[in-house]
């Protein structure tokens, strides 16, 4: 059977009752993007919460200037517009899809706020992703605030770590599977892809780091200390 917005494995849905909600899930199927394409711009009204079922969604602002600034990039199983939940009436920030046939699934407030209501566990994991989903956001402030982007990059490779990191077998240190490309990781610490294209060769040149498509292995424990 499947679970509500289609997900298996996302502790979000496991916890919903199948049958109970099997209605919103026939009406409200994964919706595709093409790259590019935003799913809602800064002070669009704020009426639904989102959830990433494929593909890659960028989340930021611009500054007065007009400049583009980003906060994160989600991807599959995790939610966005999560704040109207709260009682956000409007989006501050925009969303954009990053990826071709980028999937998510739509959940008006009203629907949400219900279930929460209704069925315990929901409300415990929705407030639950919500936390998460502010911890990062503040954990980048203070990943910016350090002034070298070296120090950044590698404060953004530990919290990639802690969030990915497993052991990998025969002794090669930790693996870190993610899905930043280097010119999203740039943007996160606020610096050129070319700057962390060179801190990571260093990184590796120095035995510190294995690089591989889409992800990479800590070989030096003390690397991230």
């Amino acid at each position: 059977m499947k679970q509500i917005w289609y997900f298996d494995e996302v502790d979000l849905f496991e916890v919903l009752c199948p049958y109970k909600y099997a209605d919103h899930v026939k009406q409200n199927p994964p919706m595709s993007y093409h790259k590019n394409d935003f799913l809602f711009l800064p002070n669009e009204t704020a009426k639904e919460i989102f959830l990433v079922v494929n593909g890659k969604v960028k989340v930021g602002y611009y500054d007065d200037d007009g400049n583009e600034n980003v906060k994160t990039y989600l991807s599959r199983g995790e939610i966005l517009g999560e704040m109207a939940f709260l009682g956000q009436s409007s989006h501050h920030d925009f969303a954009q899809a990053t990826e071709e046939g980028t999937q998510v699934c739509k959940m008006s407030v009203e629907k949400a706020r219900e279930l929460a209501r209704d069925y315990v566990p929901f409300s415990l994991e929705i407030h639950k992703k919500i936390g998460e989903n502010i911890r990062k956001l503040e954990r980048r402030l203070e990943i910016l605030f350090f002034k070298d982007a070296n120090k950044r990059l590698i404060e953004l490779l530990k919290d990639l770590t802690e969030m990915y990191g497993r052991p990998c077998p025969k002794g090669k240190g930790t693996l870190v599977e993610h899905s930043l490309t280097q010119q999203e990781m740039a943007s996160l610490i606020a610096t050129s892809r070319k700057t962390v294209a060179l801190a990571l060769n260093e990184f590796e040149r120095e035995g510190k780091i294995e690089i591989g498509l889409g992800k990479f292995w800590i070989l030096n424990k003390t690397f991230l200390n």
